[in-house]
Protein backbone atom coordinates (compact mmCIF):
# COMPACT_ATOMS: atom_id res chain seq x y z
CA UNK A 1 0.00 0.00 0.00
CA UNK A 2 1.43 3.42 -0.91
CA UNK A 3 -0.28 5.08 2.05
CA UNK A 4 1.22 3.19 4.98
CA UNK A 5 4.06 0.84 5.84
CA UNK A 6 3.16 -2.85 5.86
CA UNK A 7 4.76 -6.28 5.65
CA UNK A 8 1.80 -8.27 4.32
CA UNK A 9 -0.18 -7.28 1.20
CA UNK A 10 -3.48 -5.59 1.99
CA UNK A 11 -4.02 -3.30 -1.01
CA UNK A 12 -6.76 -4.29 -3.47
CA UNK A 13 -7.84 -2.86 -6.84
CA UNK A 14 -11.23 -3.82 -8.31
CA UNK A 15 -10.93 -3.27 -12.06
CA UNK A 16 -14.64 -3.87 -12.67
CA UNK A 17 -15.78 -1.24 -10.15
CA UNK A 18 -12.68 0.90 -10.78
CA UNK A 19 -11.97 1.42 -7.10
CA UNK A 20 -9.14 0.66 -4.68
CA UNK A 21 -9.14 -0.24 -0.99
CA UNK A 22 -6.49 -0.99 1.62
CA UNK A 23 -7.60 -3.34 4.39
CA UNK A 24 -4.63 -2.22 6.47
CA UNK A 25 -5.09 1.54 6.73
CA UNK A 26 -8.62 1.90 5.33
CA UNK A 27 -7.67 4.14 2.39
CA UNK A 28 -9.97 3.77 -0.59
CA UNK A 29 -11.65 5.49 -3.50
CA UNK A 30 -11.54 5.85 -7.26
CA UNK A 31 -8.76 6.79 -9.65
CA UNK A 32 -9.15 10.49 -8.89
CA UNK A 33 -8.93 10.10 -5.12
CA UNK A 34 -5.95 7.76 -5.56
CA UNK A 35 -4.06 10.37 -7.55
CA UNK A 36 -5.07 13.10 -5.10
CA UNK A 37 -3.73 11.09 -2.15
CA UNK A 38 -0.52 9.96 -3.85
CA UNK A 39 0.42 13.36 -5.28
CA UNK A 40 -1.21 15.52 -2.58
CA UNK A 41 -3.11 17.52 -5.20
CA UNK A 42 -6.65 18.84 -5.55
CA UNK A 43 -9.45 17.21 -7.54
CA UNK A 44 -9.16 19.64 -10.50
CA UNK A 45 -5.42 18.98 -10.64
CA UNK A 46 -6.05 15.22 -10.64
CA UNK A 47 -8.50 15.60 -13.53
CA UNK A 48 -6.03 17.72 -15.48
CA UNK A 49 -3.19 15.26 -14.80
CA UNK A 50 -5.18 12.25 -16.02
CA UNK A 51 -6.43 14.16 -19.05
CA UNK A 52 -2.90 15.17 -19.98
CA UNK A 53 -1.54 11.66 -19.42
CA UNK A 54 -4.12 9.97 -21.63
CA UNK A 55 -4.63 12.69 -24.23
CA UNK A 56 -8.17 13.65 -23.24
CA UNK A 57 -9.25 17.20 -24.10
CA UNK A 58 -10.98 19.07 -21.30
CA UNK A 59 -13.47 21.85 -22.04
CA UNK A 60 -12.16 25.27 -21.10
CA UNK A 61 -15.48 27.07 -20.96
CA UNK A 62 -14.44 29.56 -18.31
CA UNK A 63 -10.95 30.26 -19.64
CA UNK A 64 -10.38 33.74 -21.03
CA UNK A 65 -8.27 34.22 -24.19
CA UNK A 66 -5.35 35.42 -22.07
CA UNK A 67 -5.62 32.37 -19.78
CA UNK A 68 -5.74 30.03 -22.77
CA UNK A 69 -2.68 31.75 -24.25
CA UNK A 70 -0.80 31.51 -20.96
CA UNK A 71 -1.67 27.81 -20.57
CA UNK A 72 -0.37 27.12 -24.10
CA UNK A 73 2.81 29.03 -23.32
CA UNK A 74 3.41 27.03 -20.14
CA UNK A 75 2.86 23.78 -22.02
CA UNK A 76 5.40 24.89 -24.63
CA UNK A 77 7.93 25.55 -21.85
CA UNK A 78 7.33 22.05 -20.46
CA UNK A 79 7.82 20.54 -23.90
CA UNK A 80 11.14 22.35 -24.37
CA UNK A 81 12.38 21.08 -21.00
CA UNK A 82 11.31 17.56 -21.97
CA UNK A 83 13.19 17.82 -25.27
CA UNK A 84 16.31 19.02 -23.46
CA UNK A 85 16.08 16.16 -20.95
CA UNK A 86 15.73 13.60 -23.74
CA UNK A 87 18.81 15.05 -25.42
CA UNK A 88 20.92 15.01 -22.25
CA UNK A 89 19.81 11.47 -21.37
CA UNK A 90 20.50 10.19 -24.87
CA UNK A 91 24.03 11.61 -24.74
CA UNK A 92 24.74 9.97 -21.38
CA UNK A 93 23.27 6.54 -22.02
CA UNK A 94 23.68 5.93 -25.76
CA UNK A 95 26.33 8.08 -27.37
CA UNK A 96 30.07 7.89 -27.35
CA UNK A 97 30.32 11.53 -26.22
CA UNK A 98 28.77 10.47 -22.92
CA UNK A 99 31.64 8.17 -21.92
CA UNK A 100 33.40 10.75 -19.66
CA UNK A 101 30.16 11.29 -17.75
CA UNK A 102 29.49 7.55 -17.47
CA UNK A 103 32.95 7.05 -15.97
CA UNK A 104 32.46 9.97 -13.61
CA UNK A 105 29.14 8.64 -12.33
CA UNK A 106 30.62 5.16 -11.89
CA UNK A 107 33.41 6.66 -9.79
CA UNK A 108 30.77 8.42 -7.69
CA UNK A 109 29.04 5.09 -7.12
CA UNK A 110 25.87 5.96 -9.05
CA UNK A 111 24.17 2.85 -10.45
CA UNK A 112 22.45 2.53 -13.82
CA UNK A 113 19.11 1.99 -12.09
CA UNK A 114 19.50 5.35 -10.34
CA UNK A 115 20.48 7.02 -13.61
CA UNK A 116 17.31 5.71 -15.22
CA UNK A 117 15.03 6.52 -12.29
CA UNK A 118 16.19 10.13 -12.00
CA UNK A 119 16.69 10.55 -15.77
CA UNK A 120 20.26 11.79 -15.39
CA UNK A 121 21.95 13.11 -18.51
CA UNK A 122 25.06 14.76 -19.86
CA UNK A 123 25.59 18.09 -21.62
CA UNK A 124 28.55 17.74 -24.00
CA UNK A 125 31.32 20.31 -23.79
CA UNK A 126 30.16 22.16 -26.91
CA UNK A 127 28.63 25.56 -27.51
CA UNK A 128 25.78 24.40 -29.73
CA UNK A 129 24.93 20.78 -28.88
CA UNK A 130 21.53 21.46 -27.33
CA UNK A 131 20.99 24.47 -29.59
CA UNK A 132 21.15 22.33 -32.73
CA UNK A 133 18.96 19.63 -31.17
CA UNK A 134 16.22 22.09 -30.24
CA UNK A 135 16.41 23.76 -33.65
CA UNK A 136 16.10 20.37 -35.34
CA UNK A 137 12.94 19.61 -33.36
CA UNK A 138 11.36 22.99 -34.09
CA UNK A 139 11.50 24.35 -30.54
CA UNK A 140 11.45 28.08 -29.86
CA UNK A 141 15.02 29.11 -29.09
CA UNK A 142 13.92 32.35 -27.47
CA UNK A 143 11.69 30.39 -25.07
CA UNK A 144 14.58 28.01 -24.35
CA UNK A 145 16.59 31.10 -23.46
CA UNK A 146 13.87 32.20 -21.02
CA UNK A 147 14.22 28.82 -19.31
CA UNK A 148 17.98 29.29 -18.97
CA UNK A 149 18.88 26.46 -21.37
CA UNK A 150 20.39 28.84 -23.93
CA UNK A 151 22.23 32.13 -23.48
CA UNK A 152 21.72 34.95 -26.00
CA UNK A 153 24.86 36.37 -27.64
CA UNK A 154 23.20 38.75 -30.07
CA UNK A 155 20.04 39.22 -32.07
CA UNK A 156 18.58 35.80 -32.92
CA UNK A 157 21.78 34.10 -31.73
CA UNK A 158 22.34 31.82 -28.73
CA UNK A 159 24.73 29.24 -27.24
CA UNK A 160 24.32 26.37 -24.75
CA UNK A 161 24.17 27.34 -21.07
CA UNK A 162 25.14 23.85 -19.80
CA UNK A 163 28.40 22.42 -21.16
CA UNK A 164 30.51 19.54 -19.89
CA UNK A 165 28.11 18.78 -17.05
CA UNK A 166 26.16 15.86 -15.60
CA UNK A 167 22.54 16.98 -15.81
CA UNK A 168 19.85 16.53 -13.16
CA UNK A 169 16.29 17.19 -14.37
CA UNK A 170 14.20 18.86 -11.66
CA UNK A 171 10.57 17.73 -11.62
CA UNK A 172 7.48 19.01 -9.88
CA UNK A 173 5.07 16.72 -8.05
CA UNK A 174 3.23 15.97 -11.30
CA UNK A 175 6.45 14.76 -12.92
CA UNK A 176 6.83 17.73 -15.28
CA UNK A 177 10.37 19.05 -15.70
CA UNK A 178 10.62 22.63 -14.42
CA UNK A 179 14.40 23.13 -14.49
CA UNK A 180 17.85 21.54 -14.46
CA UNK A 181 20.93 21.30 -12.32
CA UNK A 182 24.36 20.65 -13.82
CA UNK A 183 27.55 19.40 -12.16
CA UNK A 184 30.85 20.05 -13.96
CA UNK A 185 32.88 16.86 -14.39
CA UNK A 186 36.08 18.69 -15.24
CA UNK A 187 37.53 21.99 -14.12
CA UNK A 188 34.48 24.01 -15.17
CA UNK A 189 33.23 26.80 -12.96
CA UNK A 190 30.99 27.07 -11.15
CA UNK A 191 31.02 23.48 -9.94
CA UNK A 192 27.21 23.45 -9.83
CA UNK A 193 24.97 25.42 -12.17
CA UNK A 194 21.19 25.57 -11.78
CA UNK A 195 18.42 26.89 -13.98
CA UNK A 196 17.38 30.44 -13.11
CA UNK A 197 13.93 31.07 -11.67
CA UNK A 198 11.30 31.12 -14.39
CA UNK A 199 7.53 30.93 -14.79
CA UNK A 200 7.90 27.16 -14.19
CA UNK A 201 10.68 27.04 -11.63
CA UNK A 202 11.02 28.74 -8.25
CA UNK A 203 13.88 27.19 -6.30
CA UNK A 204 12.37 28.35 -3.02
CA UNK A 205 9.32 26.17 -3.69
CA UNK A 206 10.81 23.02 -5.29
CA UNK A 207 12.72 20.17 -3.62
CA UNK A 208 14.82 17.77 -5.67
CA UNK A 209 13.67 14.18 -5.38
CA UNK A 210 10.35 14.91 -3.68
CA UNK A 211 8.34 13.33 -6.48
CA UNK A 212 10.35 10.11 -6.13
CA UNK A 213 10.29 10.22 -2.32
CA UNK A 214 6.72 11.22 -1.51
CA UNK A 215 5.37 7.69 -1.12
CA UNK A 216 8.26 6.79 1.20
CA UNK A 217 7.78 9.97 3.23
CA UNK A 218 4.25 8.92 3.96
CA UNK A 219 5.15 5.31 4.73
CA UNK A 220 8.05 6.13 7.06
CA UNK A 221 6.47 9.31 8.49
CA UNK A 222 9.87 10.96 8.14
CA UNK A 223 11.82 13.11 5.70
CA UNK A 224 15.58 13.47 5.49
CA UNK A 225 16.79 16.78 4.06
CA UNK A 226 20.19 17.05 2.37
CA UNK A 227 21.92 19.82 0.41
CA UNK A 228 23.30 18.16 -2.72
CA UNK A 229 22.20 16.10 -5.71
CA UNK A 230 24.71 13.32 -5.04
CA UNK A 231 23.85 13.23 -1.34
CA UNK A 232 20.23 12.64 -2.35
CA UNK A 233 21.07 9.97 -4.93
CA UNK A 234 23.30 8.07 -2.51
CA UNK A 235 20.66 8.09 0.22
CA UNK A 236 18.09 6.72 -2.23
CA UNK A 237 20.52 4.03 -3.39
CA UNK A 238 21.16 3.06 0.23
CA UNK A 239 17.47 2.44 0.86
CA UNK A 240 16.84 5.75 2.63
CA UNK A 241 14.32 6.85 0.05
CA UNK A 242 12.47 9.25 2.33
CA UNK A 243 14.99 11.92 1.29
CA UNK A 244 14.87 15.25 -0.54
CA UNK A 245 17.44 17.93 -1.41
CA UNK A 246 17.40 21.70 -1.59
CA UNK A 247 18.40 23.33 -4.88
CA UNK A 248 21.27 25.69 -4.19
CA UNK A 249 19.30 27.64 -1.61
CA UNK A 250 18.46 27.37 2.06
CA UNK A 251 15.20 25.81 3.17
CA UNK A 252 12.27 28.18 2.96
CA UNK A 253 8.88 28.37 4.63
CA UNK A 254 7.35 27.15 1.36
CA UNK A 255 9.61 24.08 1.48
CA UNK A 256 8.54 23.26 5.03
CA UNK A 257 4.86 23.66 4.25
CA UNK A 258 5.27 21.44 1.22
CA UNK A 259 6.95 18.72 3.30
CA UNK A 260 4.40 19.12 6.06
CA UNK A 261 1.75 17.67 3.74
CA UNK A 262 3.51 14.33 4.19
CA UNK A 263 5.17 14.40 7.62
CA UNK A 264 6.26 16.65 10.48
CA UNK A 265 9.22 14.44 11.43
CA UNK A 266 12.18 16.09 9.72
CA UNK A 267 15.87 15.23 9.86
CA UNK A 268 18.66 17.53 8.65
CA UNK A 269 21.62 15.69 7.13
CA UNK A 270 24.24 18.29 6.24
CA UNK A 271 28.03 18.11 5.95
CA UNK A 272 29.99 17.31 9.10
CA UNK A 273 32.17 20.42 9.00
CA UNK A 274 31.61 23.75 10.71
CA UNK A 275 29.85 25.18 7.66
CA UNK A 276 27.37 22.30 7.66
CA UNK A 277 26.59 22.75 11.34
CA UNK A 278 26.12 26.49 10.90
CA UNK A 279 23.79 25.86 7.96
CA UNK A 280 21.66 23.65 10.20
CA UNK A 281 21.53 26.20 13.00
CA UNK A 282 20.52 29.02 10.66
CA UNK A 283 17.33 27.09 9.95
CA UNK A 284 16.30 26.76 13.61
CA UNK A 285 14.21 29.98 13.77
CA UNK A 286 12.27 28.93 10.68
CA UNK A 287 11.47 25.51 12.14
CA UNK A 288 10.51 26.87 15.55
CA UNK A 289 8.13 29.48 14.17
CA UNK A 290 6.45 26.76 12.11
CA UNK A 291 6.08 24.60 15.22
CA UNK A 292 8.45 21.91 13.90
CA UNK A 293 11.11 20.04 15.87
CA UNK A 294 13.70 18.59 13.46
CA UNK A 295 16.56 16.32 14.38
CA UNK A 296 20.09 16.81 13.11
CA UNK A 297 22.48 14.05 12.02
CA UNK A 298 26.02 14.73 13.21
CA UNK A 299 28.56 13.31 10.75
CA UNK A 300 32.30 13.10 11.47
CA UNK A 301 34.37 16.19 10.69
CA UNK A 302 35.03 16.50 6.96
CA UNK A 303 32.41 13.94 5.90
CA UNK A 304 29.34 14.54 3.77
CA UNK A 305 26.37 12.13 3.39
CA UNK A 306 27.47 11.01 -0.08
CA UNK A 307 31.06 10.19 0.86
CA UNK A 308 30.14 8.67 4.22
CA UNK A 309 27.72 6.20 2.62
CA UNK A 310 30.08 5.39 -0.26
CA UNK A 311 32.61 4.25 2.33
CA UNK A 312 30.15 1.60 3.50
CA UNK A 313 29.01 3.23 6.74
CA UNK A 314 25.29 2.64 6.21
CA UNK A 315 24.66 1.07 9.62
CA UNK A 316 26.64 3.80 11.36
CA UNK A 317 24.63 6.35 9.38
CA UNK A 318 21.33 4.81 10.50
CA UNK A 319 22.56 4.81 14.10
CA UNK A 320 23.39 8.50 13.85
CA UNK A 321 19.89 9.17 12.53
CA UNK A 322 18.32 7.32 15.45
CA UNK A 323 20.56 9.02 18.03
CA UNK A 324 20.62 12.46 16.46
CA UNK A 325 19.62 15.27 18.83
CA UNK A 326 16.83 17.74 18.25
CA UNK A 327 18.16 20.81 16.49
CA UNK A 328 17.09 22.92 19.47
CA UNK A 329 19.12 20.75 21.86
CA UNK A 330 22.10 20.91 19.51
CA UNK A 331 21.81 24.70 19.52
CA UNK A 332 21.89 24.84 23.33
CA UNK A 333 24.87 22.47 23.43
CA UNK A 334 26.74 24.73 21.00
CA UNK A 335 26.01 27.80 23.11
CA UNK A 336 27.47 26.12 26.17
CA UNK A 337 30.68 25.41 24.23
CA UNK A 338 30.95 28.92 22.78
CA UNK A 339 30.30 30.85 26.01
CA UNK A 340 32.12 29.90 29.25
CA UNK A 341 29.07 29.45 31.46
CA UNK A 342 31.21 29.35 34.59
CA UNK A 343 31.72 33.10 34.28
CA UNK A 344 28.95 35.61 34.95
CA UNK A 345 29.49 37.32 31.60
CA UNK A 346 29.46 34.03 29.67
CA UNK A 347 26.34 32.88 31.47
CA UNK A 348 24.55 36.14 30.64
CA UNK A 349 25.50 35.94 26.95
CA UNK A 350 24.42 32.32 26.76
CA UNK A 351 21.09 33.19 28.38
CA UNK A 352 20.46 36.11 26.02
CA UNK A 353 21.15 34.08 22.87
CA UNK A 354 19.13 31.11 24.09
CA UNK A 355 16.15 33.27 25.10
CA UNK A 356 16.17 34.98 21.72
CA UNK A 357 15.58 31.55 20.19
CA UNK A 358 13.24 30.16 22.86
CA UNK A 359 10.86 33.09 22.48
CA UNK A 360 10.24 32.00 18.89
CA UNK A 361 8.55 28.81 20.13
CA UNK A 362 4.81 29.38 19.62
CA UNK A 363 3.57 26.71 22.04
CA UNK A 364 3.65 28.00 25.61
CA UNK A 365 4.19 24.53 27.16
CA UNK A 366 7.15 23.74 24.91
CA UNK A 367 8.54 27.21 25.49
CA UNK A 368 8.34 26.79 29.26
CA UNK A 369 9.99 23.37 29.03
CA UNK A 370 13.07 24.88 27.39
CA UNK A 371 13.11 27.72 29.90
CA UNK A 372 13.43 25.08 32.62
CA UNK A 373 16.16 23.28 30.65
CA UNK A 374 18.08 26.53 30.23
CA UNK A 375 17.66 27.46 33.90
CA UNK A 376 19.04 24.09 34.96
CA UNK A 377 22.02 24.32 32.61
CA UNK A 378 22.92 27.85 33.70
CA UNK A 379 22.02 27.29 37.37
CA UNK A 380 19.58 30.19 37.31
CA UNK A 381 16.08 30.66 38.71
CA UNK A 382 13.53 29.82 36.04
CA UNK A 383 11.37 32.75 37.22
CA UNK A 384 14.17 35.11 36.22
CA UNK A 385 14.25 33.67 32.70
CA UNK A 386 10.45 33.74 32.45
CA UNK A 387 10.43 37.39 33.39
CA UNK A 388 13.14 38.20 30.87
CA UNK A 389 11.55 36.30 28.01
CA UNK A 390 8.19 37.86 28.89
CA UNK A 391 9.63 41.29 28.19
CA UNK A 392 11.19 39.99 24.99
CA UNK A 393 7.93 38.46 23.79
CA UNK A 394 6.02 41.66 24.38
CA UNK A 395 8.59 43.53 22.34
CA UNK A 396 8.51 40.86 19.64
CA UNK A 397 4.72 41.15 19.41
CA UNK A 398 5.07 44.97 19.29
CA UNK A 399 3.24 45.44 22.59
CA UNK A 400 3.86 48.34 24.92
CA UNK A 401 3.21 48.33 28.66
CA UNK A 402 2.44 51.00 31.24
CA UNK A 403 4.50 50.95 34.41
CA UNK A 404 2.96 48.41 36.79
CA UNK A 405 -0.21 48.45 34.68
CA UNK A 406 -2.07 46.39 32.11
CA UNK A 407 -1.35 46.39 28.41
CA UNK A 408 -2.78 49.54 26.86
CA UNK A 409 -1.96 49.05 23.20
CA UNK A 410 -1.31 46.15 20.90
CA UNK A 411 -1.05 45.16 17.27
CA UNK A 412 -3.19 42.42 15.78
CA UNK A 413 -3.84 40.70 12.47
CA UNK A 414 -6.95 42.61 11.35
CA UNK A 415 -5.09 44.47 8.61
CA UNK A 416 -3.73 41.17 7.33
CA UNK A 417 -7.24 39.73 7.29
CA UNK A 418 -8.37 42.76 5.32
CA UNK A 419 -5.72 42.11 2.66
CA UNK A 420 -6.78 38.46 2.38
CA UNK A 421 -10.42 39.51 2.03
CA UNK A 422 -9.52 41.84 -0.83
CA UNK A 423 -7.56 39.09 -2.58
CA UNK A 424 -10.53 36.72 -2.50
CA UNK A 425 -12.73 39.22 -4.33
CA UNK A 426 -10.37 40.14 -7.17
CA UNK A 427 -7.23 38.15 -8.11
CA UNK A 428 -5.66 41.36 -9.38
CA UNK A 429 -5.22 42.35 -5.75
CA UNK A 430 -3.09 39.25 -5.31
CA UNK A 431 -0.82 40.48 -8.10
CA UNK A 432 -0.28 43.71 -6.19
CA UNK A 433 0.28 41.81 -2.95
CA UNK A 434 2.94 39.60 -4.56
CA UNK A 435 4.55 42.61 -6.21
CA UNK A 436 4.93 44.38 -2.87
CA UNK A 437 5.87 41.13 -1.03
CA UNK A 438 3.15 41.75 1.55
CA UNK A 439 2.71 38.11 2.58
CA UNK A 440 6.26 38.00 3.96
CA UNK A 441 5.21 40.67 6.48
CA UNK A 442 2.22 38.74 7.88
CA UNK A 443 2.49 37.94 11.58
CA UNK A 444 -0.54 35.64 11.71
CA UNK A 445 0.53 32.07 10.75
CA UNK A 446 -3.00 31.08 9.74
CA UNK A 447 -3.57 34.11 7.52
CA UNK A 448 -0.13 33.69 6.00
CA UNK A 449 -0.92 30.05 5.23
CA UNK A 450 -4.19 31.07 3.54
CA UNK A 451 -2.38 33.76 1.54
CA UNK A 452 0.37 31.31 0.53
CA UNK A 453 -2.26 28.84 -0.67
CA UNK A 454 -3.80 31.59 -2.81
CA UNK A 455 -0.36 32.52 -4.12
CA UNK A 456 0.39 28.90 -5.03
CA UNK A 457 -2.84 28.53 -7.04
CA UNK A 458 -2.38 31.93 -8.69
CA UNK A 459 1.20 31.19 -9.80
CA UNK A 460 0.21 27.80 -11.17
CA UNK A 461 -2.94 28.83 -13.03
CA UNK A 462 -2.77 32.57 -13.57
CA UNK A 463 -6.23 32.95 -12.00
CA UNK A 464 -7.69 32.25 -8.57
CA UNK A 465 -10.50 29.66 -8.39
CA UNK A 466 -11.32 29.73 -4.68
CA UNK A 467 -12.39 26.07 -4.74
CA UNK A 468 -8.77 25.13 -5.44
CA UNK A 469 -7.56 27.39 -2.66
CA UNK A 470 -9.97 25.62 -0.29
CA UNK A 471 -8.67 22.23 -1.40
CA UNK A 472 -5.15 23.23 -0.42
CA UNK A 473 -6.04 24.39 3.09
CA UNK A 474 -6.01 22.46 6.33
CA UNK A 475 -9.48 21.67 7.70
CA UNK A 476 -9.03 24.13 10.56
CA UNK A 477 -8.52 27.00 8.12
CA UNK A 478 -11.34 26.27 5.68
CA UNK A 479 -14.05 27.73 7.90
CA UNK A 480 -12.06 30.90 8.51
CA UNK A 481 -11.43 31.28 4.80
CA UNK A 482 -15.10 30.79 3.96
CA UNK A 483 -16.36 33.34 6.47
CA UNK A 484 -14.06 36.10 5.25
CA UNK A 485 -15.11 35.87 1.60
CA UNK A 486 -18.33 37.91 1.52
CA UNK A 487 -19.89 40.49 3.83
CA UNK A 488 -22.85 42.72 2.86
CA UNK A 489 -23.60 46.17 4.27
CA UNK A 490 -26.97 47.84 4.57
CA UNK A 491 -27.58 51.22 2.98
CA UNK A 492 -27.09 53.06 6.30
CA UNK A 493 -23.93 51.10 7.13
CA UNK A 494 -22.39 51.78 3.72
CA UNK A 495 -23.19 55.51 4.09
CA UNK A 496 -21.52 55.60 7.49
CA UNK A 497 -18.40 53.78 6.23
CA UNK A 498 -18.17 56.19 3.29
CA UNK A 499 -18.36 59.24 5.55
CA UNK A 500 -15.85 57.78 7.97
CA UNK A 501 -13.44 57.16 5.08
CA UNK A 502 -13.72 60.87 4.24
CA UNK A 503 -12.40 61.72 7.71
CA UNK A 504 -15.62 62.88 9.38
CA UNK A 505 -15.93 62.75 13.17
CA UNK A 506 -18.87 61.17 14.99
CA UNK A 507 -20.66 64.52 15.44
CA UNK A 508 -20.27 65.38 11.73
CA UNK A 509 -21.51 61.94 10.69
CA UNK A 510 -24.52 62.30 12.98
CA UNK A 511 -25.37 65.71 11.50
CA UNK A 512 -25.01 64.45 7.91
CA UNK A 513 -27.17 61.37 8.46
CA UNK A 514 -29.67 63.11 10.79
CA UNK A 515 -29.05 60.66 13.62
CA UNK A 516 -27.69 61.03 17.15
CA UNK A 517 -24.04 60.55 18.11
CA UNK A 518 -25.13 57.63 20.27
CA UNK A 519 -26.65 55.94 17.22
CA UNK A 520 -23.39 56.52 15.31
CA UNK A 521 -21.51 54.72 18.10
CA UNK A 522 -23.97 51.83 17.98
CA UNK A 523 -23.47 51.52 14.21
CA UNK A 524 -19.70 51.66 14.61
CA UNK A 525 -19.74 48.95 17.27
CA UNK A 526 -21.87 46.77 14.99
CA UNK A 527 -19.54 47.37 12.02
CA UNK A 528 -16.45 46.57 14.09
CA UNK A 529 -17.94 43.18 14.90
CA UNK A 530 -19.43 42.56 11.45
CA UNK A 531 -16.26 43.37 9.50
CA UNK A 532 -13.80 42.01 12.02
CA UNK A 533 -11.99 45.33 12.52
CA UNK A 534 -10.87 46.91 15.77
CA UNK A 535 -11.07 50.67 15.33
CA UNK A 536 -12.02 53.64 13.16
CA UNK A 537 -8.72 53.54 11.27
CA UNK A 538 -9.25 50.02 9.94
CA UNK A 539 -12.90 50.70 9.18
CA UNK A 540 -11.89 53.80 7.22
CA UNK A 541 -9.43 51.70 5.23
CA UNK A 542 -12.30 49.44 4.23
CA UNK A 543 -14.18 52.48 3.06
CA UNK A 544 -11.22 53.74 1.05
CA UNK A 545 -11.14 50.46 -0.84
CA UNK A 546 -14.84 50.66 -1.79
CA UNK A 547 -16.25 54.18 -1.16
CA UNK A 548 -19.88 52.96 -1.29
CA UNK A 549 -22.39 55.40 -2.74
CA UNK A 550 -25.08 54.75 -0.15
CA UNK A 551 -27.75 53.92 -2.72
CA UNK A 552 -28.51 50.46 -1.41
CA UNK A 553 -26.94 47.26 -0.08
CA UNK A 554 -23.39 46.80 -1.35
CA UNK A 555 -20.67 44.16 -1.28
CA UNK A 556 -17.94 45.84 0.71
CA UNK A 557 -15.21 43.43 -0.43
CA UNK A 558 -15.45 44.07 -4.17
CA UNK A 559 -13.21 47.12 -4.50
CA UNK A 560 -11.87 48.51 -7.74
CA UNK A 561 -8.19 47.84 -8.25
CA UNK A 562 -6.34 51.07 -7.40
CA UNK A 563 -4.88 52.92 -10.35
CA UNK A 564 -1.15 53.19 -10.72
CA UNK A 565 0.42 56.43 -9.47
CA UNK A 566 0.24 59.08 -12.16
CA UNK A 567 -2.99 57.86 -13.75
CA UNK A 568 -5.84 60.34 -14.00
CA UNK A 569 -7.83 60.70 -10.81
CA UNK A 570 -5.20 58.91 -8.71
CA UNK A 571 -3.72 60.30 -5.54
CA UNK A 572 -0.24 58.89 -5.29
CA UNK A 573 -0.07 56.41 -2.42
CA UNK A 574 3.04 54.27 -2.94
CA UNK A 575 2.95 50.93 -1.20
CA UNK A 576 -0.74 51.25 -0.29
CA UNK A 577 -1.19 47.56 0.44
CA UNK A 578 2.11 47.35 2.29
CA UNK A 579 1.02 50.21 4.53
CA UNK A 580 -1.97 48.13 5.65
CA UNK A 581 0.31 45.45 7.09
CA UNK A 582 3.64 47.09 7.88
CA UNK A 583 2.66 50.61 8.91
CA UNK A 584 -0.53 49.90 10.84
CA UNK A 585 -0.71 51.96 14.03
CA UNK A 586 -1.37 50.62 17.53
CA UNK A 587 -4.98 49.62 18.20
CA UNK A 588 -6.64 50.78 21.39
CA UNK A 589 -7.86 48.01 23.63
CA UNK A 590 -11.70 48.07 23.80
CA UNK A 591 -12.92 49.72 26.97
CA UNK A 592 -11.03 53.01 26.79
CA UNK A 593 -12.96 56.29 26.81
CA UNK A 594 -11.99 57.30 23.30
CA UNK A 595 -12.84 53.99 21.65
CA UNK A 596 -15.19 55.55 19.10
CA UNK A 597 -13.93 59.10 18.74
Amino acid sequence: CPFHSEKTPSFMVNEEKQIFHCFGCGAGGDVFSFLMKVNQISFPEAVEELARRYGVSLPLQTASPSQTKEAARREAFFQINELASNYFQEILTRRREGEPARQYLAQRGIREQTIDEFHLGYAVDRWDGLLQYLRKHGASLSMASELGLLIPKGKESWFDAFRGRVMFPIRNLQGRIVGFGGRAIGTGHPKYLNSPDSSLYHKGEILYGLREAKTFLRQSDQVMIVEGYFDLLMLHQSGLRQSVATLGTALTMNHLRLLRRYTERMVLVFDGDEAGQQASLRLLPLFLEEGLWPKVVLLPEGEDPDGFLRKGHLEDFKRRIAEGPLLMDFFLDRLAKIHPVKSVEGRARCADEALAMIQRIPDVIQRDFYLKVLAERLELEVSLLRNRIGRGLRGRLRMETKAQGPLSQRYDSRAEEMVVRLMTQDPRWLGRVLEERIIDEFESPSLQQIARAMEEVYRRRGDLPLSEVMAGLEETLKTSFTTMRTVSLTRRESQLVSLLAQGLKNKEIATTLFISEGTVKVYLSRLFHKLGVKDRFELALFGLKNMPSGNGPVEIFQPQLPKRPGQRGEQKQPGLLRSLVVERPPVKVPGTDDLFD
